[in-house]
């Protein structure tokens, strides 16, 4: 085969494959871009940007996250993936982090056809032993939480709670966190009517919070009385002017 011939396939290939990265890319649905600030006893604490996207049969969800740490700001970036169905069965997520100025990571994977949740951990230089847990039925990464409100906003009502199982998938250590919840509708209070939102209850980890959803389930602002926190969606410009 001459010359002129192997580069005319190696050029015809490059633009097939530019062709089927800008197919996939424009089939990709963006849910939201969103930004949020968070706001605890009253002080300025974080911000936070969160993007999903949908790709076929697959979820995908990236946080950014700015946190007020003394006099400095530090940031966490957490990205997951997950199957596109109402369950949000995981695939795989990766976080990174600083603990006291070294650098924290955590990758980590469904094996054995989705029946084993594998973690790997690194601090600095030092790798640390696969943490694994058997994977449950109908568990999801806490991360893809509003994203699941979003899939079932159809399911959630007054009549009955609706229950949820999460692995806390940024705080995994010697063991794999996981969370029992459940979110239930309420009546419309001033916030609501005034957000013209639906006014959610949710129970996590045996802690109540008050989301102010869509009538689709996106997430507008959310009360934690107890833990004195409030999150509220704010544009770009907004939340980096938050800290």
């Amino acid at each position: 085969m001459g010359l002129n011939k192997k580069l005319t396939i190696l050029l015809q290939a490059s633009i097939f494959a530019t062709q089927i990265f800008s197919m996939n890319q424009s089939q990709a649905e963006v849910l939201w871009d969103n930004w949020y600030v968070v706001t605890a006893d009253g002080v300025h604490d974080s911000y936070y940007n969160e993007r999903v996207e949908l790709t076929g049969d697959k979820a995908k969800v990236r946080v950014n996250t700015w946190i007020k740490d003394g006099s400095k700001i530090r940031s966490e970036n957490l990205g997951a993936t997950a199957k596109n169905t109402t369950l949000l069965e995981p695939l795989l997520y990766n976080f990174r982090t600083q603990e006291n100025g070294i650098e924290k990571t955590m990758d980590g994977t469904i094996m054995n056809n989705g029946k084993v949740f594998s973690v790997k951990i690194k601090k600095g230089e030092k790798s640390f032993n696969p943490i694994r847990a058997q994977m449950l039925p109908k568990l999801i990464l806490v991360s893809f939480f509003p994203v699941w409100i979003h899939q079932n906003y159809k399911k959630i009502s007054s009549v009955q709670p609706k229950e949820f199982q999460a692995i806390i998938e940024d705080q995994v250590g010697e063991q794999v966190p996981v969370v029992n919840g459940n979110v239930y509708e309420m009546v419309p209070d001033a916030t609501s009517k005034q957000l013209k939102a639906r006014k959610l209850r949710v129970v996590f980890n045996n802690i109540v919070a008050y989301w102010y959803v869509t009538p689709k389930g996106d997430l507008i602002e959310i009360s934690a009385p107890s833990l004195k926190k409030t999150v509220k969606k704010v544009s770009k410009e907004e939340a980096e002017k938050f800290l």
